[in-house]
């Protein structure tokens, strides 16, 4: 036998009970003849029920105007559901008990009151009118099935509202019932009789209790509850968004998890499942591929890496705290506050007392608080009036956070790692609970940080994948390309989650998001500058750097800019916690000042320096040159050509092309610095080789450095002057080609480095000369060594693009990601993100 029991929301309207009819169906079909169904009321019925009854008191039209309503959305439900004519049954039993509800609410107007026992005979309608629609579905699809009323099956005492079950007489009921019936059995939840008859109902979520004792009594194979999440969940995800389902849980876990405000089950449901040794297994109706949870008496052991099985909280409950000085040593003060409490009706979900049983804290629901003060003061009021104990302090607006896990047990380290991260981040501890099982830990904080310390401490246990933050400056040529790589990354590798950006700006523009940036938004620099600017707010730079200061967890900022104003950032976001990635030269090679102080700031700070893409563009250039020289290699020599442009620009001359026009050309495919005069200048090279001798440990100014400069670029105010005046130098420079040419060489953009003496000057090299032969935008770097001196170490490739130069800053923010993953790792020790 296989019992399934369907919420409310699983039962909503007709599209939901035809979908549950599906569930059921196939089920059916793997247990033939061995299925039993519970339901409860369509969403939202019950509670519309309970407003019903208390309008009678006051005004009986709106009271049976609601009824009507109800009547109504259960007709159109089962017209959906089946063909009209086809279940007059059904239509007869939807008017009877509209008759008697709105008969019912009449009593309760002329009495001018709503009794427990009257109230729960209004509620029993919800359920009564549900399962004949399953019913109805069911035989709709084929299946022989019919409704039972659940008041002839589960028997109860007569506390109504919260009537408790005699499981004895009940299970005699059920068993006779089944044995004397054909076919899908669908029965209403919630709702139960007394011994003289009268309807009762035993609790809100009542439902799966009916379950359980349908499965108890006739020795089910397995009890299923049906809802709208994919099982028992890690913790609540509105809280924690990489919250995750839990596969298996034992009882004792499920049960702690449940008293602390994980409400996937009636806590009542879990005795008689529990008693007949049943397991439960929560699925989502809506999502019925999904394994959903599995509950047993005794689950898997846990992992090493893996003690905690959930968080769970109570989002609002009062801090009750009675002490004095006259309670310690004194026997009897617990029995008596607990006793008072008792009689006053208050539950208490936890307790708290000092060692020194100077004090006693518990926490109740804030509707008990106040009840629960008058108790304790009327039962130590003599106390009081001596002086011996306080009058009892209530703190509202707190919550209660739980920690449960059977692999807590005899685990050293769990209550450190749960005190240690909430203290990290700033929150008190109100008060502490743990019991001798071990099985759980419960803390009262602020209600205010609530949120924040489940999502803490879930991370202490459950560390999600980290998801990386960026800031990217500039959307210019490399910018908009980095974007589009970020973009293709997020739809190819599913990546979205984990990479995000968060801030974008310009000269101009800035845009902030917490929630990240669309990168999907646009695909080319001209739309990203449109985007920017539409969404975007005119700068702030002390508003971006709060905004990026306050981010937390794994971030990167990106300088795809060519500005000399972000050097002071760089210094703030890394002592900050930002690692840096930039393919801005400017920053690496002013002052040394400058740059020892970006290099001390990231080794303070513990965060990457990352600026390999400044030189060479995607070659692994200074990463090379760092490992060597890391290793205890000296470099004796560098030399090379350092300019993808230059390059292009001689190859394209030698074959006959006008400087002036091939220089146009590399400026419209991003081959060019944005101004190409710092290009021609030799300044861009110089910048390269810079940061190169500083790798290497040369300690060299700017003005250290012998520059040639490949063109003296004409005096023009812009760039379209420029161009202007470029074809005035297009017959010089044929000159000097053609005489290279005459002489069996090739004119080379040479930059050298040795001896402590750096140069860069345009040379005719011959065929013996590393640089000879470069063509296309290829970079060539000759590395002489103390270990390489017989065969330079030579590194060749393309060293101008926008594509390249982006694609080495994305390898540096996946490194940056990387180390990230690794530092979570050692943290967390086996733990492991779940799948």
């Amino acid at each position: 036998m296989l019992v399934l029991k369907f919420g409310g929301t699983s039962m909503r309207d007709a599209e939901r009970i035809q979908r549950v009819a599906s569930i059921v169906a196939a089920e059916a079909r793997r247990n033939p003849g061995a299925v039993a169904v519970v339901v409860s009321a369509m969403s939202g019925v019950t509670d519309d029920l309970v407003r019903a009854a208390e309008l009678a008191t006051r005004d009986l039209a709106m009271a049976q105007e609601l009824a009507s309503r109800l009547a109504e959305r259960h007709r159109q439900a089962l017209a959906a559901i089946a063909p009209a004519g086809s279940e007059p049954a059904i239509e007869a039993g939807q008017a009877a008990a509209l008759g008697e509800l709105v008969e019912t609410l009449r009593g309760i107007s002329l009495l001018d009151e709503c009794s427990p026992r009257t109230r729960d005979r209004v509620l029993s309608f919800g359920e009564r009118l549900s399962a004949p629609l399953l019913a109805a579905s069911l035989r709709h699809d084929g299946l022989e099935a019919e409704d039972a009323d659940a008041r002839a099956l589960i028997r109860t005492d007569s506390r109504f509202g919260n009537a408790q079950v005699d499981q004895a007489a009940t299970g005699e009921l059920l068993r006779a019932h089944f044995a004397s019936r054909r076919g899908i059995q669908v029965i209403t939840g919630f709702i139960a009789s007394s011994q003289r008859g009268e309807t009762t109902t035993i609790g809100r979520g009542g439902s799966d209790l009916t379950a359980a004792l349908v499965g108890a009594a006739l020795d089910a194979s397995e009890i299923q509850i049906w809802t709208d999440v994919d099982g028992v969940m890690s913790a609540d995800p509105r809280l924690v968004p990489e919250a995750f389902s839990l596969p298996v849980l034992s009882f004792e876990e499920l049960l702690e998890m449940s008293h602390f405000g994980a409400k996937v089950v009636f806590p009542p449901t879990l005795l008689p499942a529990r008693q007949a040794g049943i397991p439960l297994s929560i699925r989502n109706t809506l999502n019925p591929s999904h394994p959903g949870s599995r509950v047993l008496e005794q689950r898997p052991v846990a992992s090493p890496g893996r003690p905690v099985t959930g968080i769970a909280s109570i989002h609002r409950v009062s801090l009750v705290l009675l002490e004095g000085n006259g309670m310690a040593g004194v026997p009897g003060i617990a029995g008596r506050l607990f006793a008072a409490l008792a009689r006053a009706e208050v539950s208490v979900i936890l307790i708290s007392q000092a060692s020194s049983a100077h004090s006693i804290c518990f926490a109740v629901s804030p509707d008990h608080a106040e009840r629960a003060r008058i108790a304790i003061a009327e039962e130590f009021a003599l106390e009081h009036r001596l002086g011996q104990l306080g009058e009892p302090v209530v703190e509202h607006h707190q919550s209660v956070v739980a920690v449960v896990g059977e692999g807590m047990r005899r685990r050293p380290g769990i209550s450190g790692r749960v005190f240690g991260q909430l203290g990290r981040h700033g929150i008190s501890v109100r008060a502490i609970a743990q019991g001798s099982s071990e099985l759980n830990i419960s803390v009262v904080v602020d209600g205010r940080d609530e949120g924040a310390a489940v999502r803490v401490v879930h991370r202490a246990f459950f560390p999600a994948e980290p998801r990386l933050e960026i800031c990217l400056a500039g959307v210019g040529g490399v910018g908009a390309a980095l974007l589009r790589q970020l973009a293709e990354r997020a739809a190819d590798r599913d990546e979205s989650p984990r990479l995000r950006l968060i801030a974008l700006f310009n000269r101009g523009r800035q845009w902030c998001d917490r929630e990240g940036i669309d990168l999907a938004l646009a695909n080319d620099s001209g739309s990203w500058r449109a985007r920017l600017e539409e969404r975007g707010e005119a700068n702030d730079r002390e508003a971006l750097r709060r905004f990026l200061t306050a981010s937390d967890g794994p971030r990167v900022f990106v300088d795809a800019s060519a500005s000399t104003e972000l050097e002071p950032l760089y210094e703030e976001l890394l002592l900050a916690g930002w690692a840096v990635v930039s393919v801005n030269k400017l920053p690496f090679s002013g002052t040394l000042a400058t740059w020892d102080r970006l290099h001390a700031a990231s080794a303070r700070a513990g965060v990457g320096l990352d600026y390999a893409a400044t030189v060479g563009a995607g070659l692994p250039v200074l990463r090379t040159l760092r490992s060597l020289v890391d290793a205890g290699d000296r470099l004796l020599r560098l030399e090379g050509t350092f300019s993808g442009t230059l390059v292009h620009l001689l190859a394209a001359m030698r074959a006959g092309e006008p400087f002036s026009a091939a220089l146009r050309q590399a400026h419209r495919a991003g081959y060019t610095e944005p101004d190409p005069r710092e290009d021609l200048s030799g300044r861009d090279v110089a910048r390269k080789l810079l940061i190169l001798a500083r790798e290497a440990g040369a300690r060299l100014e700017p003005g250290d450095i012998e520059l040639v400069p490949f063109v003296e670029p004409p005096p023009a105010q812009d760039l379209e002057e420029l161009w202007q005046e470029l074809p005035a130098l297009d017959a010089e420079l044929a000159r000097q080609i053609d005489a290279a040419s005459d002489q069996g060489r090739e004119l080379a953009y040479v930059a050298r480095l040795e001896a402590g003496h750096a140069r860069i000057a345009l040379e005719a090299v011959d065929s013996s000369h590393p640089c000879f032969g470069i063509t296309g935008t290829d970079n060539l770097f000759a590395l002489t060594t103390s270990r390489y001196q017989a065969s330079p170490l030579r590194i060749r490739g393309p060293g101008a693009g926008v594509d390249v130069t982006a694609a080495a800053a994305l390898a540096g923010i996946l490194r940056v990601q990387d180390l990230a993953r690794e530092s979570q790792r050692s943290q967390h020790g086996a733990d492991a993100p779940p799948a």
